[in-house]
């Protein structure tokens, strides 16, 4: 061929990443179109391809503005060019791949997640000339539903729930319009050709007028004007979100709020707030920089903001806690809603007793009936069931509490490891993470992802629903799994899920599970680091519960660094929705309770009862040790902390006496409690000076926000000098501990100024939620190393 400028050429292009589900494919139809190029653009099981031809000129300038013209949310990890076969090609065509879904491929394209309304379609919303003028489905080549209607890769209309609408004539000429905002939409729809919503009371009554019809026939402005209706008059709906059903409420109505935690048992743990805008935001909560780029981030996570004093909203929505967590409408649908009920709504998962969000009317209608005093259904099948993503800003950095709808799946690094994309070994690897807040992390050889929150595993709703998850993530991506990576606990569900399977297994300690999920966010995969994990529970190689522990970690192993002092935990698991019990074994073990007199007295706890707890943990016996196992649980010294400040007995929620104690810090106290460290072999940081004090100042009266300050002012010291111990290593914070902004911001502070390189959580969640993406990191990095699993 010559090679002269005018000489037509051909070439294939093929972009990896995050590349489908953006608006890739019309950005770079528009661009062949300006330089007069002929070709097609795809989506495929390896991300977008791409073949252009024309004058070798025009080919040239597409090379080198190909990359600028993609859309900012795109992140191309890896660009291939190639020749192609001139073909006399004479129009540039947005097509589908062939070979149809990539079930049994294995997935090399990034998984698309779903992404809030944007603000050109909400505008479009309220204009009413607009053809889609209040119209609950509208959406473009940047916003919408995507994970959550995907029933297969790569990304196209016919792969998803929305196959079942064939677009109406006017949506296809604009889907077919190179210069229209929705071209090549795959989730384009009209009121004439879209999904439709109705509203369906399960009461009757004057508040509510008469029911209307069950069926889609309802016009979605009757739905609308009765759900707000309902709402306006202190009642409950449940909204058929895009990724399940929420629970609705007027968030500033006392008696609302109250019946919706009374219905679905949840007495005090935080309710959302979902607002129409910014501005309503910002009357809510301190709104920095930080936080105000997470509400308006394309996840539309919930973000954790510091309430102001003068909310307008229901003291029953936060109860006891500085922050409130605050959001802005998901989709059309609540945008609609919030408009036309004119007030924050509370908004909260459409489950009850711990089970997985519900995501089918029949489902919804059973479970959540006598719960609500609506439905607002939609009839657009929801494929992947996922719930609100809640997030919280801590020095500086955005730090995911749950990892759901916006966020999930994630895209996990598989670098340095030498068999990604090897032919010869490229296993099949699913980490089952653990027992509380469960998630599963997949690895096909070609790409790794972190799926979504699950819940907790107790109930057998929740069990079957990881299941479901299991089945739909290695299907997605094309995984036949060889490897099974669990943590060490014996009684977790996942731990006995992988016993019952043929295929080989391996156990991973939970918390080296959690520093290597942190190292993997900071890209610190290839080092040693200093992993301080503090969190609940956690089992432990020496037959007692870890939870206070600083590792020094690889991403192959591990060695205890150094842990908090032991204490026995009373009645096990039972310590942790009565944390009165953490404070006794405390002062039992520093032997501080040698007469009745030194007892803590607490309304509503036996001092007969107390003194028998006290009595069984400083029995060194074996018959009680069943009964009191020993710990080195953060999360439990947090708890006897909040007993002995805050007089906090009872918690209806694991982690809730670290919260209030979080939020009654006066962050102008200056002072410390101490805490001493022990030398040996392996350091140990002893809580028992700080103890002393504290039952010192309880006992004077001083004010509980000073003390809380104090308690963590000190465990930020005490950790921060046992860090000195082992210099020169880069210090990663893990664990649900680490989700307390006081501490993780004091230790960062403090670890910076002595010259430490600190790793922060990101966002790969810091509690049990990212426990999976550590095993299966460690699972990669043993079978790169060659190691046996």
């Amino acid at each position: 061929m010559p090679d002269n400028a005018d000489s037509i050429v051909a070439r294939r292009y093929r972009l990896s990443g995050r590349v489908q589900g953006l608006g890739v494919r019309p950005a770079i139809a528009r661009l062949a179109a300006r330089l007069s190029l002929a070709g097609h653009v795809s989506n495929d099981a390896a991300g977008v391809t791409v073949i252009v031809e024309g004058l070798r000129t025009s080919l040239e300038r597409f090379d080198d503005h190909l990359l600028d013209s993609l859309p900012a949310v795109a992140s191309v990890e890896r660009l291939d060019r190639a020749p192609a076969d001139v073909l006399g090609r004479t129009a540039f065509v947005v097509t589908e791949d062939a070979k149809g879904p990539s079930h049994g491929i294995r997935l090399a394209a990034t998984v698309p997640q779903d992404r809030v309304l944007c603000d050109d379609c909400l505008r479009e919303l309220f204009v009413p000339t607009d053809r889609r003028f209040r119209y609950p489905f509208t959406s473009c080549t940047v916003c919408g539903p995507r994970y959550s209607i995907l029933a297969a890769m790569p990304y196209e209309r016919r792969f998803t729930s929305m196959t079942a609408f064939p677009m109406c004539d006017a949506c296809r000429s604009e889907h077919d319009d190179p210069a229209d905002r929705r071209f090549h939409a795959q989730t384009i729809c009209c009121p004439a050709c879209g999904p439709r919503i109705w509203l369906e009371p399960t009461v009757r009554g004057p508040a509510w007028g008469d029911p209307l019809e069950g069926s889609p026939g309802n016009t979605a402005p009757e739905a609308l004007a009765a759900a707000a209706a309902i709402l306006k008059e202190g009642g409950i709906v449940a909204l058929r979100g895009l990724g399940g059903y929420q629970l609705l409420c007027d968030a500033t109505n006392d008696s609302a709020v109250a019946r919706l935690r009374a219905r679905k048992s949840r007495p005090t743990k935080p309710l959302a707030v979902m607002v129409d805008s910014l501005a309503a935001a910002e009357r809510i909560g301190d709104v920095e920089p930080a936080e105000r780029a997470a509400l308006l981030d394309a996840a539309n996570p919930i973000v954790l903001l510091r309430a102001r004093d003068d909310a307008r909203l229901s003291q029953q929505i936060h109860p006891g806690l500085r922050d409130v967590g605050v959001m802005l409408p998901t989709t059309p649908l609540h945008a609609l809603l919030l408009r036309d009920a004119g007030r924050p709504l509370a908004a909260t998962s459409g489950n009850s007793g711990g089970d997985p969000l519900t995501c089918d009317i029949a489902e919804a209608q059973e479970c959540l009936g006598e719960s609500v005093d609506a439905f607002l259904h939609h009839d657009r099948d929801i494929e992947h069931r996922v719930d609100d993503s809640v997030v919280r800003v801590i020095a500086g950095r955005r730090v995911t509490l749950r990892l759901a709808r916006g966020l999930a799946p994630l895209p996990l690094p598989l670098a340095p490891w030498p068999f990604q994309g090897s032919t010869a070994v490229d296993p099949g690897v699913v980490a089952l993470g653990g027992h509380q807040k469960s998630a599963i992390a997949v690895s096909n050889g070609r790409q790794a992802i972190l799926g979504p929150h699950l819940g907790d595993l107790d109930s057998p709703a929740t069990r079957r629903r990881f299941r479901e998850n299991l089945g739909e993530l290695t299907a997605l991506l094309g995984c036949e799994p060889q490897f099974l990576v669990h943590d060490l606990h014996p009684d977790y569900f996942t731990t006995r899920f992988a016993a019952e399977s043929p295929l080989p297994k391996l156990a991973v300690q939970h918390h080296h599970a959690h520093v290597v999920a942190a190292m993997s966010e900071h890209g610190w995969l290839d080092r040693e680091v200093l992993g301080i994990a503090f969190d609940g529970t956690g089992y432990g190689t020496d037959g007692t519960v870890w939870g206070g522990e600083i590792l020094r970690c690889t991403a192959t192993g591990y060695r205890r660094a150094a842990h908090l002092r032991r204490f026995r935990l009373p009645g096990g698991e039972r310590a942790i929705r009565e944390p009165w019990r953490a404070a006794v074994a405390l002062l039992a073990e520093a032997d501080m309770l040698t007469t009745s007199a030194e007892f803590p007295h607490w309304s509503g706890i036996d001092p007969r009862e107390a003194e028998r707890i006290g009595a069984m943990c400083r029995e060194s016996r074996p018959r009680f040790a069943g009964f009191t196992p020993e710990t080195t649980s953060a999360g439990r010294l947090f708890d006897a902390a909040a007993a002995l400040i805050l007089d906090c007995t009872h918690a209806d929620e694991e982690g809730r006496p670290a919260m209030l104690l979080e939020s009654h810090c006066d962050g102008r106290e200056p002072g410390r409690y101490p805490f001493d460290i022990e030398g040996g072999a392996v350091p140990t940081l002893d809580w028992s000076p700080m103890l002393r004090e504290v039952t010192a100042d309880r006992n004077r009266g001083e004010a509980a926000g000073r003390m809380a300050m104090r308690f963590h002012r000190g465990l930020a010291d005490g950790v921060a000098r046992l860090c000195e111990r082992f210099p020169g290593l880069p210090v990663v914070l893990t664990g649900g501990v680490f989700q307390n902004r006081r501490l993780t911001e004091l230790l960062a502070e403090r670890l910076r100024a002595a010259g430490r390189i600190v790793g922060l959580p990101g966002v790969i969640p810091p509690n049990d939620g990212g426990l999976a993406a550590g095993q299966l990191a460690i699972a990669l990095a043993r079978i790169a190393s060659g190691d046996e699993i």
